[in-house]
């Protein structure tokens, strides 16, 4: 489908025209990726993208690279925070801290998803090798995916960000690209830094120190060793903080609050209908909604940590010592530990809270239930599993309310929100270990460099407050007890309830990465336009994960964590190897060649070539293309999750065998049928086909844009929980149409001459396909003025022109400026960062633009049919920072990030807990403003 222009407002174009520039990279062909003049004195250097060691500079491919000072001018609390900054980077796809802390699962993991096609898709390095995967869940990114925040940001020297498909270079997941975090390294002396920030409703304290040393220098001494250590602590941010963080919109006519208050709503009969005694008294907890007068609601934001309480520590150590001739031996180290806490609404309890039928409360509610015959009369079936009921024998039933609504006598069915326990409290604490040791130097012509990397994530979730253990607590409150209408005056019963919540460690999980790998690179022979560059390299790894859940966690026993989840074991070899050539066709054109081949054990093999081509017709002027292709092979939690049964909805119907509800036996036409969820061993990996074409030129001196056009199509996209079954069941054609989905039994006679549903396959599958396409912006101009007057002006920005995915039909729909994700997120078709920069002597101003259009929403939950979706508006922040390096060895710093306090663009779509805004882009702060101080000894 063709691409339409965005419309973005005339300001933003001015101000994106006067700011002129790339903010990441300095992409002027006049200077090196170092910043190193041409002409310079410069040392063979491997970058993201390639093997083959060759002086920096602009090559076929196009790489960002976000400097030491550049970290420095983003005034970033995280690595998390860091790299938002990246045009390419999509909200949609990325898991963020405050999305997991308020309700998405998982663990508080932060991942990195470049052209929005999902973390799993975008590899992350550390000093151009692998870091092991998350882990802190059994499904989903956590169990497939790098959390950034466990990179120290106080470490960084530099990003490299390759924004192309690379498996032909490093193997799995580079489908979108590669984030590579280089860590600063060979400094000698000492370094000590203090950040303080906070915002100016003086909420979400920052508190930051880090020491790095260096000892020896490898020139001189033959050694170097070098060390690092930071604590962090952040304040929390609640919900009650921030006026737009709300569930309820009338003049939007959305309203996504929840039935499930305090106090508690009554189901009144069996087709649902709620009631409340304590109307219109639903405060201070819950609130009457315009849409729902004769119920209490029940708005989760207000409640939730919009921000969660950070405590990080971590280490890092490296070292070089040179040996005999220019052979080095290296090694790195580093460890990192970060306890979030987060808050969350208090849990629901409601008549049918429990999901699994093996929870060991089940028979004791049937048992309950049976002691009124009546229940069935007036609620039929839907009565549920377990939950809280209030019993006629309560001195808090309502006996005027029950008699009114003809409910004397029986129990009632109560949507609860559970204050008695209060609010929940989560702790998840991951720690991230890493080690590589390894020789490098010249071996035979060879420039050679091989390494052994062992990677540890380790994560586990403590339950600290709030989360009620079905198991102990229902008996509880359904022998009458507790108030669920008002409070209760038995401190007994509410200290009884309270310690029957689950507190302790809800799962732990273990993920980690061994390695060996061997790489060298040469000129091989020499071509008429120059040396022929080759490198060849050879990898085996071993991949390990495990996933092990409490009792509780298994028996689904934890209310406020949905079902159950069980045990996940799993471990792999993977051996691969690849080959390099840089190729010099004619003066100024040069061609690069690679293919790797990987062998996934239990998965199979798969072989990824891919070519680029540099042309540099004359010095200001730059083509490059390439074209390859690329895998992802599936996780190991994509192919090991036990597969576990569940049930469809209430009334779910086979259309192939009931045709006509009249005549159609209830098992078919009016039926749960049994669904297979989970894992699949049978998992094919996913594969893509990248291609990029750019230009970069530079017009005059110390200017230069580049235009890098992209394009990615993807298939066999894995897919969590493969098609729903609704879809499946939705009518006879499709039932048929996925049949391979569908279990059934013996053909029985009846006329579609197929035999009943057993169940349905809900597994992880590889269906459908994404198409991407898109064009990255770069630029800057530099000015330099003889009174010592400098400025610099930069812009990167990503314009997507294409983002289509497949539907279970065959027929793709755009995804581009929609909110579509429940989680959140949105592919947006433009997205940029400016930048400002004045220094003169010890001085320094920078101010920074962020920028993303507007897009359109979903439509009002209780807007009239045929209503058009509304727009998000645009978010636009500025930032300011004042540096000051006039004292010796000192650096101050004062900046303010959001300095016009723009909140979030309102949406109607909800981010898991939260309602009002989209937690995936939009920062909670507001206004923050930070100092900081630097002291350097050499």
């Amino acid at each position: 489908m063709s691409a339409s222009i965005p419309r973005i407002k005339p300001s933003v174009l001015v101000l994106a025209a006067a700011f002129g520039a790339a903010w990441l990279p300095g992409l002027a062909l006049a200077q090196t990726a170092d910043g190193t003049p041409s002409g310079a004195s410069t040392q063979r250097v491997v970058v993201t993208g390639s093997s083959i060691a060759r002086i920096a500079g602009e090559g076929a491919l196009p790489v960002q690279v976000l400097k030491r000072d550049d970290i420095e001018r983003v005034g970033a609390t995280s690595t998390e925070e860091l790299v938002k900054q990246l045009s390419s980077l999509s909200s949609a796809g990325s898991s963020t801290t405050v999305a997991n802390a308020s309700g998405y699962g998982g663990g508080s993991i932060a991942t990195v998803s470049l052209r929005g096609l999902g973390s799993a898709r975008t590899l992350v390095l550390l000093n151009g090798r692998r870091v092991a995967v998350y882990g802190g869940g059994s499904a989903g990114s956590a169990g497939s995916s790098v959390d950034v925040n466990s990179i120290p940001l106080a470490a960084i020297e530099r990003v490299e960000v390759l924004k192309d498909g690379a498996s032909a270079i490093y193997g799995s997941d580079a489908i979108a690209g590669v984030v590579n975090f280089i860590l600063r390294k060979e400094f000698t002396g000492v370094e000590a830094s203090a950040n303080y920030g906070q915002t100016s409703d003086r909420l979400g304290n920052d508190r930051k120190a880090t020491l790095f040393a260096g000892f020896g220098r490898l020139a001189e001494d033959g050694w170097n060793l070098s060390a690092s250590v930071t604590v962090q602590k952040t304040e929390p941010i609640m919900g009650s903080d921030r006026a737009y963080a709300r569930r309820l919109n009338a003049a939007a006519q959305n309203d996504v609050t929840s039935s499930i208050a305090f106090p508690a709503n009554v189901v009144l009969n069996n087709r649902g209908t709620l009631g409340n005694p304590a109307l219109p008294n639903c405060g201070p907890v819950s609130l009457v909604s315009p849409f729902s007068s004769t119920r209490c609601t029940y708005d989760n934001s207000p409640f939730v940590s919009l921000q969660p309480e950070f405590e990080k520590a971590s280490f890092m150590a490296n070292g070089r010592m040179r040996l005999a001739g220019d052979a080095e031996a290296y090694f790195e180290s580093g460890y990192t530990k970060n306890k979030i806490t987060s808050t969350t609404q208090q849990v629901p309890l409601a008549y049918n809270a429990v999901t699994t039928a093996t929870n060991p409360y089940v028979p004791a509610f049937q048992a309950l239930i049976a002691q009124y015959p009546g229940m069935a009369a007036k609620y039929g079936s839907n009565i549920g599993r377990g939950g809280f009921i209030l019993v006629p024998t309560s001195p808090y039933y309502p006996t005027a309310f029950a008699a009114a609504n003809g409910l004397t006598g029986l129990p009632l069915l109560l949507n609860y929100r559970d204050a008695a326990n209060g609010q929940r409290n989560t702790l998840d604490v991951s720690e991230n270990a890493r080690f590589v040791a390894g020789v490098k130097g010249t071996l035979a012509g060879w420039d050679m460099d091989s390494a052994f990397l062992y990677s540890q994530s380790k994560v586990h979730e403590d339950l600290l407050a709030g989360y009620a253990q079905y198991s102990k607590v229902l008996p509880i409150f359904n022998s009458g007890v507790i108030n669920p209408f008002g409070a209760t005056t038995d401190q007994g019963a509410l200290d009884a309830v309270r310690a029957a919540e689950f507190r302790g460690t809800s799962y732990s999980s273990k993920t980690s990465t061994t390695s060996i790998d061997v790489k060298g690179s040469r000129e091989v022979w020499t071509l008429p336009a120059g040396a022929v560059g080759m490198a060849l390299g050879a990898e085996v790894r071993r991949e390990e994960f495990e996933y092990n859940p409490s009792v509780a966690i298994q028996t689904g026993d934890i209310a406020g964590l949905g079902g159950n989840a069980f045990p996940v074991t799993g471990a792999r070899n993977v051996g691969s190897v690849y080959a390099e050539f840089s190729i010099p066709v004619i003066k100024n054109l040069d061609l690069d060649l690679a293919a790797r081949y990987d062998n996934y054990q239990g998965v199979g093999h798969t072989a990824n070539p891919k070519a680029s081509v540099r042309w540099q017709p004359v010095q200001s002027l730059l083509l490059r293309g390439a074209v390859g292709k690329g895998f992802r092979a599936p996780s190991l939690t994509d192919l090991y999750t036990p597969q576990a049964t569940s049930i469809t909805g209430n009334g779910a119907r086979d259309y192939v065998r009931c045709p006509n509800l009249a005549t159609g036996a209830p098992r078919d036409c009016n039926f749960q049928f049994t669904t297979i969820t989970g894992g699949n061993p049978d998992l094919k990996p996913e594969k893509s086909i990248s291609i990029t074409a750019g230009i970069v030129w530079e017009p005059v001196k110390n200017a230069s844009i580049a235009l890098d056009a992209f394009r990615i199509n993807l298939k066999d996209a894995i897919v969590v929980g493969g098609l729903g079954s609704t879809y499946i069941l939705s009518n006879a054609a499709r039932t048929l149409q996925y049949a391979q989905f569908v279990n059934r039994g013996a053909a029985d006679g009846n006329a579609a001459g197929v035999g009943p549903i057993e169940s349905i396959v809900q597994t992880n599958s590889n269906l459908f396909k994404t198409q991407v396409a898109g064009i990255d912006v770069d630029a800057n101009y530099r000015l330099r003025l003889d009174n010592g007057n400098r400025f610099s002006f930069r812009l990167s920005g990503t314009y997507m022109g294409k983002y289509d995915v497949q539907g279970a039909d065959g027929t793709y729909t755009s995804s581009l400026d929609q909110a579509l994700n429940a989680s959140g997120g949105v592919v947006l078709r433009w997205k940029h960062n400016a930048s400002l920069t004045w220094d003169k002597g010890p001085y320094a101003v920078s101010l920074l633009q962020n920028y993303q259009k507007g897009y359109t929403d979903v439509v009002g939950n209780l807007a009239p049919a045929g209503s058009m979706p509304p727009k998000v508006d645009a978010y636009q922040t500025f930032d300011l920072q004042l540096a000051y390096a006039g004292i010796k060895n000192t650096k101050l710093t004062l900046g303010v990030k959001n300095m016009f306090d723009r909140d979030p663009p309102y949406t109607n779509l909800t981010s898991n807990f939260l309602g009002g805004y989209d937690v995936s882009y939009a920062d909670p702060r507001g206004r923050f403003i930070y100092a900081s101080a630097t002291y350097t000894y050499k």
